[in-house]
């Protein structure tokens, strides 16, 4: 009991703080509360129209229009934790996000108690009493709310579970050659292991970079999310360095250095592959390491 009440104080784990689960979260529970009310009716909410001139369409629409506010909401208190799980010192421990959850589950009580307020002149409310209807959402909110949260909570475990058993397998793999160079993305997940002889050169494209390397004498290519930065970071102890904004070469490969007015070119001696550029910031640099002075 110790130990699980202890890990409520750990930070809540990454996976559940990236943008991109965020928003998955978000429009998962969107679509899935759209639905529920819709096809289940809980709460006999369909009773709140009966006796009304509101249509079983006007229904749909109005209790979509509904979620969708409840769920803008959401995502402005999304967008304000990610923001803050950006910070390096950020605090948002498992404890405080079931908080932040919570917080969530009042505000969007508070948005329909002040829209069933609004237009109870035109439904057949239980009750009209603000606090009856404030608790009533809450529950409400709560039950709604707990299966798609639930659904994305495990789902996004999984994948977690998924790469870093992946990121294991790929670890492995590296160990059983010295010569091989492995390649990890901008989440640190292992994404290509090759040998370094068989690396040609490094393109960038925005955020993503591409990989061109050989595999039994066929020019093959990966993509990958990384910045030029960080792939330039993770090979500095090879022999395959930035020559230009958008490349960095393999060394070992170069078979031809060539000037062409006041630009200079690699040639790596490869069928159907470009020649590399060098532009005059990394020029100096990739000079010295082609041509040692003594």
């Amino acid at each position: 009991m110790i130990e699980y009440t202890s890990k409520i104080y750990n930070k809540v784990p990454k996976y559940m703080l990236e943008k991109r689960n965020q928003i998955s979260m978000v429009l998962f529970v969107s679509l899935f509360a759209i639905a529920f009310i819709n096809i289940f009716n809980p709460f006999d909410s369909k009773a709140w129209i009966k006796g009304t001139s509101i249509t079983e369409t006007q229904y749909f629409a109005w209790s979509s229009l509904l979620v969708l506010i409840g769920m803008a909401v959401v995502a402005l208190s999304r967008v304000i934790m990610y923001l803050r799980s950006k910070r390096p010192d950020h605090n948002i421990t498992i404890l405080r996000y079931i908080f932040w959850v919570f917080a969530e589950v009042l505000l969007l009580s508070g948005a329909f108690t002040i829209l069933a307020l609004i237009v109870r002149n035109n439904l057949s409310l239980p009750t009209n009493d603000p606090l009856e209807i404030f608790v009533t959402a809450i529950e409400n909110t709560i039950k709604i709310l707990f299966i798609p949260y639930l659904i994305c909570i495990m789902y996004f475990s999984y994948q977690d579970r998924s790469a870093k058993l992946k990121e294991l397998m790929g670890e492995n793999i590296g160990f059983k050659s010295s010569n091989l160079i492995s390649i990890r993305d901008s989440r640190g997940v292992l994404q290509l292991s090759v040998a370094k002889e068989n690396l040609l050169y490094i393109e960038s494209a925005d955020n993503y970079i591409c990989i061109w390397y050989q595999k039994n004498e066929m020019l093959k290519k990966q993509l990958m999310r990384i910045t030029m930065k960080e792939i330039s970071e993770q090979l500095a102890d090879t022999n395959i360095v930035r020559c230009h904004r958008s490349y960095m070469v393999n060394l070992d490969l170069v078979k031809v250095m060539r000037r062409e007015k006041e630009n200079l070119f690699l040639e790596l001696g490869v069928p159907n592959i470009k020649e590399i550029p060098i532009s005059k910031t990394y020029g100096e640099k990739v000079l010295r390491r082609l041509v040692p002075i003594s």
